[in-house]
């Protein structure tokens, strides 16, 4: 970076710092399309590269008064973008397992397998089948499933008796599982891949 960018840089975070609202349109217009490109290389994925630049100017936009126009605004506004892809994919990584969990249980298994059938269009099915259940049906086992939470501490949340959510829990997977009794093939794949990358110490899904 040049002497003089980095004496404008340094007015423009100056300024923002105070709440100027141009100051934070010129650093966008710097900054965006490269903040855009840095993340799509990690995410491979333009809507949610675009998601992440929002994301990133959003804090600084917040964390302005905390700004320090002396420090290299560069350095800070891509260390708080690869923050936000690091979290994206952590969240990303719970999700597949909470979907793998449910999948285990309620796909058919049987001895055949088709070729054309693959790991995540299966876990993307469970997905749409989740997404069909009963609303009621659909809290409780997200918030058991990707939320950990204990049975009690949900019958709690809700105001249900701990047997009415393990209810809502049998029911939900026996929904999934009926959606899902068509693709037998897919199933196997899915148990070779699964059980493939299950770590050793794994705890069951309840």
């Amino acid at each position: 970076m040049s002497g003089k960018v980095r004496q404008l840089e340094y007015q423009w975070v100056k300024n923002l710092k105070r709440g100027d609202a141009l100051a934070f349109e010129e650093l966008f217009h710097i900054y965006g399309k490269r903040l855009y490109h840095f993340s799509l290389g990690y995410l491979k994925s333009k809507p949610d590269a675009e998601e992440i630049v929002q994301e990133v100017f959003l804090k600084i936009w917040h964390l302005r008064a905390s700004l320090d126009p002396g420090l290299s605004f560069n350095a800070y506004l891509f260390k708080i973008a690869y923050r936000q892809i690091m979290e994206r994919f952590r969240k990303l990584s719970l999700e597949r397992r909470y979907l793998a969990d449910i999948s285990a249980e309620v796909v058919p298994f049987t001895d055949e397998l088709n070729e054309r059938a693959d790991y995540h269009s299966l876990l993307e099915l469970v997905r749409k089948s989740i997404d069909r259940l009963p609303p009621r049906q659909k809290e409780v086992l997200l918030m058991r499933r990707s939320g950990g939470m204990a049975v009690a501490d949900i019958a709690e949340k809700l105001g249900l008796s701990p047997k009415t959510v393990e209810h809502h829990l049998t029911e939900a997977l026996k929904n999934i599982k009926a959606c899902l009794n068509g693709d037998q093939a897919a199933a196997m794949l899915f148990f070779c891949l699964f059980i493939r990358d299950l770590p050793s110490s794994s705890k069951g899904p309840f």
